[in-house]
């Protein structure tokens, strides 16, 4: 990969973070899609859960330029620059953070890799997780966040190369016992392709959650906080009841099966719901 931090740093430097809005260090584009570096290449080695998206969106793409801006002024090394970007910047934003941190404390998921809680993953317990992204440079479908299946994404060759090169070629890269969550059924479809091809097993998938930058009643129905009959006629939740329950049980029995295999006796099977 083309060193892309370089430039993206010098737009900064040269025009702040509006530089960035302005002008994106363009990665490749085509008539329908693009595809815009951002700051989102730090590994964290031992991590034991990794958390897969589809791709960063708009507001990803501001925030790492402000906070990119932010750390230059402070004389930040590169390196360093790259690993703040990764933990305080995907996965982050307004909505999406807490609505991650409701969903994976709902199931206990920290307690599985030794941390007390979510909120504790994006501070002194960042080093155990791995926020990965099938398309890690933000994507675009005529101007809106790429949220297709992965079938589209399996179809458009400029996004395929990034998917099999960024994605599944650094899957071996985590550790051979990291567990597997995806944001939204893309994500999640990208997961049982990579398992599909030998590249993680079956049993280092922990499910899939709703993608938590959706705003309205996905979240708070996928974690029981209010019920079909709480929904309005006309919530589009409605039409995806049947896949955020299997979703919400395949989670539950994703954690119940790594806390049989690691030791029962250490984890109280009542999930906080």
């Amino acid at each position: 990969m083309a060193n892309y931090i370089e430039e993206y740093c010098a737009r900064i430097r040269r025009g702040g973070a509006r530089a960035i809005a302005d002008k994106p260090v363009m990665v490749d584009q085509d008539g329908t899609y693009t595809m815009a570096y951002v700051p989102f290449e730090h590994r964290n080695a031992g991590a034991r859960l990794v958390l897969v998206s589809t791709t960063p969106g708009h507001t990803h793409v501001r925030l790492a330029a402000s906070v990119t801006e932010e750390l230059l002024l402070a004389h930040t090394p590169g390196r360093s620059i790259q690993r703040e970007n990764k933990r305080r910047v995907e996965l982050g934003g307004r909505l999406v953070r807490p609505n991650l941190i409701r969903m994976l404390d709902h199931f206990r998921v920290p307690e599985l890799i030794g941390q007390p809680h979510a909120a504790a993953l994006w501070n002194d317990g960042f080093d155990a997780i791995q926020p990965l992204a099938l398309l890690p440079h933000a994507t675009t479908r005529r101007g809106l966040a790429f949220d297709g299946p992965l079938d589209e994404l399996l179809d458009v060759p400029m996004l395929r190369t990034v998917f099999e090169s960024l994605f599944l070629a650094r899957l071996g890269q985590c550790h051979r016992r990291a567990l597997y969550i995806g944001l939204g059924r893309t994500a999640w479809a990208g997961l049982r392709h990579a398992a599909g091809l030998g590249l993680i097993d079956r049993s280092q998938m922990l499910g899939m959650m709703p993608v938590p930058a959706r705003a309205g009643s996905m979240v708070r129905y996928f974690l029981r906080e209010i019920s079909a009959h709480d929904l309005s006629p006309n919530d589009p939740v409605r039409h995806r009841i049947a896949w955020l329950d299997a979703a919400h049980a395949e989670m539950e029995a994703g954690v119940r099966r790594v806390r049989a295999a690691t030791g029962p006796a250490n984890h109280p099977d009542r999930l906080i719901a």
